[in-house]
């Protein structure tokens, strides 16, 4: 396997959108990492809050042409979880948890937020982007609904930002290749779903603008969010439909 290549840019609109813009062939197995984002991307209409210079904002690329399209969700598992098997060395693990469908949290505070555009061949995979943005070193915050935490807020020390960002890049890229044999997705969905945020606990979501209770019993093969009313009834979930409170 290709070793990455690393490109540090001091300002960029997006590392997604600069990686995206790059020749398909060169985009795989590139990193693309920024002093600071003028506009982050986040999911749908968000965006990313991020102090230059104090955190990891960056974009990988990775050849996904050996997984069917319609696994594409096993690649939103498995990223999550290779970012957690670097911090849960540095972080107390147990309160570390992958958010459907990929936010890692820290308690019930976002710590890292991750946004994946891939590109389809016919039924197979193309060139992944994963735009990865990681709270490390930023003690304010605007007060957004996902109450952000950084890696320092919670360790009182300050972190080195180049060499965490290999260390993550490696984990991710193992994890990613665990996807290539019917045992590594076993695993990946496994423990997915063991660090999946409120899996099998009652909470409160807001469904069409109403507010709902719901136990999450698993995530299908679209990557969909499983859960159960209090009546006992089945409802499944896609990105938007539903809404952590």
């Amino acid at each position: 396997m290709m070793p990455f290549r690393f490109l540090h840019l001091e300002k960029v609109v997006s590392t997604n959108t600069y990686l995206q813009e790059i020749n398909e062939h060169e985009r795989a197995r590139c990193v693309v990492y920024a002093d600071e984002q003028t506009a982050g991307k986040g999911m749908g209409t968000n965006v990313w809050e991020s102090e230059p210079g104090l955190n990891l904002t960056f974009s990988m690329g990775v050849d996904m042409a050996f997984l069917k399209a319609v696994d594409q969700f096993l690649l939103s598992q498995a990223v999550p979880l290779g970012l957690l098997e670097v911090l849960d060395k540095q972080l107390p693990s147990e309160a570390l948890s992958v958010k459907w469908p990929n936010d890692l949290y820290y308690g019930n505070r976002k710590l890292c937020g991750i946004l994946i555009n891939s590109t389809i061949r016919g039924m197979d995979m193309g060139v992944s982007v994963i735009g990865i943005g990681l709270n490390v070193n930023q003690m304010c915050f605007r007060d957004w609904p996902t109450h952000p935490i950084s890696m320092k807020i919670i360790l009182k020390e300050e972190i080195a930002l180049e060499p965490l960002l290999k260390q993550l890049v490696d984990a991710v890229d193992q994890r990613i290749q665990q996807l290539r044999s019917p045992e590594g997705i076993a695993t990946i969905k496994e423990a997915y779903l063991s660090r999946l945020y409120r899996y099998r606990i009652w909470a409160d979501y807001e469904v069409n603008g109403e507010k709902v209770r719901r136990f999450i019993t698993g995530i299908d093969s679209f990557g969909r969010l499983e859960t159960i009313d209090e009546s006992g009834a089945k409802n499944v979930y896609d990105i938007k439909e539903i809404k952590f409170i």
